[in-house]
């Protein structure tokens, strides 16, 4: 459970708060959505714990790679998650991106999952948890944008931030954290603040950045009232943070053994070629210099 010494209205607070942080770093408008129920779903797998840019990239991806969506319907599973290598777990994206092809051509015949905007949430709910593999995340985001109702879709990278600010407790499943942020959220901010959150947890530039230590746990939950400093003290140093990641990186990026090695015979043969050059250029002298005294010697004679 997340503090409950903090009130649903502080809650609220401390999120109007973030968003207004977020919204001068990455903007206040969420990306255009016209997809269809299918096709929101789809988008929904590339999406889940990946960057925004990413899964559109991905997924447009998925699209251009086979001719119709029949054709991934029928393909196997390492077919799809070809196209979609660009993205983390792709075998699992694969998996899910094909199940919901087929239970759609099995249930309808056509790729149209559009009378599920016709059904009520409950009854919605129901038909998407026949769907074998899909996540909860998955599952909210196609209500969001498909009926409209008040859902909070967290993925686990979301839910990592928000378990950092205090809103809900360390090690929280998505699909619990979701029911619990649903107070303190309005349904009109929901979009926004999901947008937001997600650039946050996915931007390179803090990554790691929201790690819970135990200096932050107070009776295993982390205390919301200062989260709005422990914020801005994130945002205000990405270029440190991202520069301390790559001199961690560079310090074992040393060359490989077998190019040591080699390394090491080119530095041995070049100082061998070195020694006999010298032993030449000094050598050669010295053979004179006894061949002209022995004949010296022969003359006296």
């Amino acid at each position: 459970m997340a503090n409950t010494k903090f009130k649903a209205s502080d809650r609220q607070d401390l999120l109007r708060k973030v968003v207004a942080m977020l919204k001068k770093k990455y903007g206040g408008s969420v990306p255009k959505d016209e997809r269809n129920v299918l096709e929101t779903m789809l988008f929904a797998c590339c999406l889940e714990d990946a960057r925004y840019e990413a899964a559109e990239a991905a997924y447009q991806n998925l699209l251009s790679s086979f001719h119709d969506l029949n054709e991934i319907r029928v393909s196997s599973i390492s077919e799809v998650e070809r196209s979609l290598s660009s993205l983390d777990d792709a075998a699992w994206r694969a998996f899910r991106a094909r199940d919901i092809l087929q239970y759609v051509f099995e249930e309808y015949y056509v790729f149209d999952f559009e009378p599920l905007r016709r059904k009520t949430v409950d009854a919605a709910e129901k038909q998407l948890a026949k769907i074998k593999g899909l996540t909860p995340f998955v599952q909210l985001f196609t209500l969001q944008h498909s009926l409209g109702p008040h859902v909070v879709p967290l993925d686990e990278t979301l839910c990592r931030v928000v378990a950092w600010l205090g809103l809900v407790a360390p090690d929280t499943p998505p699909d619990q954290a979701a029911e619990e942020m649903k107070s303190s959220v309005r349904k009109a901010d929901v979009p926004l603040l999901c947008h937001l959150l997600r650039q946050l947890a996915t931007d390179p530039d803090f990554k790691s950045s929201f790690k819970i230590t135990k200096s932050m746990l107070t009776d295993g939950t982390v205390d919301p009232s200062d989260a709005p400093q422990r914020l801005q003290e994130v945002l205000s140093h990405p270029r440190k943070r991202a520069a301390s990641t790559t001199r961690k990186r560079k310090k074992p990026a040393s060359a490989p053994k077998g190019a040591r090695t080699s390394q090491g015979r080119a530095k041995k043969t070049k100082k061998a070629a070195a020694k006999k050059s010298v032993t030449k250029k000094v050598s050669r002298p010295k053979r004179a210099a006894k061949k002209k005294t022995t004949r010296r010697k022969a003359r006296k004679k």
